[in-house]
């Protein structure tokens, strides 16, 4: 009997050292990177591709729940950033800059056991993601950045007040638009101010139900306090954007009024030589929400002309 407990612990053993061996397998990981046990989902088929979540918040859930015709064209590494979803986050705000996001994605990268991979990422996901090509562009195949952010400036501050100010007439106006321009400061959480201010995230508002029903959503208040502190986004990259080589196909909606087209997008394209520029029509910050056979058309199409 003993030697049969015996044998029993050491095939559970080989069996859990076979899963550790095995960082690519389809399915729910965890592995440790800077010193955090970071949690990651693989699924699809095609050429590899990170999809770090925000880091501000949302889980990978929202991502993976909600566009999985993403992996019909790559077999994605769905990436709870730190603090969010999963994973664990440190309780020191300095842990929160955008340099620690690109290292945990690298190292992440290495772990995989990856010479070059392609990335992709929305908003917060997509600055991560330029901000990677920035400094690894040697690393990479391509990159996807869907709603980028590129940083405040008075130019990004101009047209996200015009934005905002555009939907002066619509229900929801007055009680978010305070929370968005910093005249309401009242203390929320997060899940309660997001339930005001996910509207002027739609160019439609019909499609907000659709959104509302992925499954699994969540929002990690420690990761939205942590990257306030820590000041996650707030250099300025335009300038540094140039020194991305590979190719970058830039995803905006026209009726984005977080990452709008004339500040942020068209920017990122100009400041990137090997890059395209896809403006989806009748979309807001979520585009494959609002568009979706037009977003994975343009997505599907520019990997076509990558040759792979």
């Amino acid at each position: 009997m003993k030697s049969f407990r015996v044998i029993i612990l050491v095939l559970f053993g080989f069996q859990i050292n076979c899963f550790a061996q095995n960082p690519l397998s389809k399915g729910e990981h965890f592995a440790k990177i800077n010193g955090l046990k970071l949690h990651y989902v693989i699924s699809g088929k095609g050429p590899l591709c990170i999809f770090p979540t925000p880091g501000w918040g949302p889980n990978l859930d929202a991502y993976k729940n909600s566009m999985p015709d993403l992996e019909k064209t790559f077999t994605v590494v769905w990436l709870d950033t730190r603090a969010s979803g999963l994973s664990e986050g440190s309780d020191k705000p300095e842990d929160y800059q955008t340099d620690d996001f690109i290292e945990d994605m690298e190292q992440l990268r290495i772990h995989l056991k990856q010479d070059k991979v392609w990335i992709a990422g929305h908003s917060m996901g997509g600055w991560q993601v330029l901000n990677y090509g920035i400094k690894y562009s040697k690393n990479l195949k391509g990159i996807i950045a869907i709603a980028a952010f590129a940083g405040m400036d008075q130019v990004a501050q101009k047209e996200y007040v015009k934005a905002i100010k555009k939907r002066s007439s619509e229900p929801y106006y007055a009680a978010g638009a305070k929370m968005l321009l910093g005249q309401d400061t009242t203390k929320r959480s997060l899940n309660e101010e997001m339930g005001y201010i996910m509207p002027f995230y739609f160019h439609d508002q019909a499609n907000l139900p659709k959104f509302m029903a992925v499954e699994n959503v969540q929002l990690s208040q420690k990761a939205w306090d942590m990257t306030s502190k820590g000041g996650l986004g707030s250099e300025q990259i335009l300038d540094l954007l140039p020194k991305i080589t590979v190719p970058t196909l830039v995803l905006v909606g026209d009726d984005d009024f977080i990452c709008d087209q004339v500040s942020h997008a068209s920017r990122i394209h100009k400041a990137i030589k090997n890059s395209q520029l896809s403006v989806i029509k009748n979309a807001g910050h979520f585009i494959w929400i609002e568009q979706p056979e037009a977003f994975f058309g343009e997505i599907n199409n520019w990997m076509k002309k990558q040759k792979l």
